[in-house]
C-alpha cells in the first residue's frame, strides 16, 4: 500500500485559499447588509422614504427659499454690475445691428439712464 500514497499538498494549499476566501467573502457581505440598513434607518428616521429619498431631496430643494433668492441674485447680478456707459454702448450696438428698433432704442436708453 506504501506506492499508493498521493500527494495531497495542492489540494491541502488549495482548500486553505478557498476557506480563507469565504471567510473574507462573508465578511464584506456583512459590512454591506450592516450598512444598508444602518443608511435605511437613518433615511427612515430624518422623515425620508429610503427608496425614494433622492427624489425626495431634489423636490425639497426646488421649494427651497434660499435657492430661488440664490438664482435671483446670480440672474440680477450682471445687469447690477455693468456700468451705464457700457449698457448704452450695447444699446447703440443692437440698434446699429438692427436688432431693436429706433423706439425700442430710445426707450431702453431712457430706462438705463434712469436706473
Amino acid at each position: 500500500m506504501d506506492d499508493l500514497i498521493i500527494d495531497d499538498t495542492p489540494f491541502q494549499q488549495m482548500s486553505g485559499f478557498i476557506t480563507l476566501f469565504g471567510i473574507f467573502f462573508v465578511g464584506i457581505l456583512i459590512f454591506i447588509i450592516v450598512s444598508v440598513v444602518r443608511r435605511w434607518k437613518v433615511a427612515r428616521d430624518a422623515g425620508y422614504d429610503p427608496l425614494a429619498m433622492d427624489a425626495q431631496i431634489a423636490a425639497q430643494l426646488g421649494r427651497s427659499e434660499l435657492l430661488r433668492a440664490a438664482e435671483t441674485t446670480a440672474a440680477d447680478a450682471p445687469a447690477q454690475q455693468r456700468s451705464i456707459e457700457d449698457r448704452l454702448r450695447e444699446l447703440d450696438d443692437l440698434h446699429a445691428r438692427g436688432v431693436i428698433s429706433d423706439a425700442e432704442h430710445a426707450a431702453a436708453r431712457t430706462k438705463a439712464l434712469e436706473g
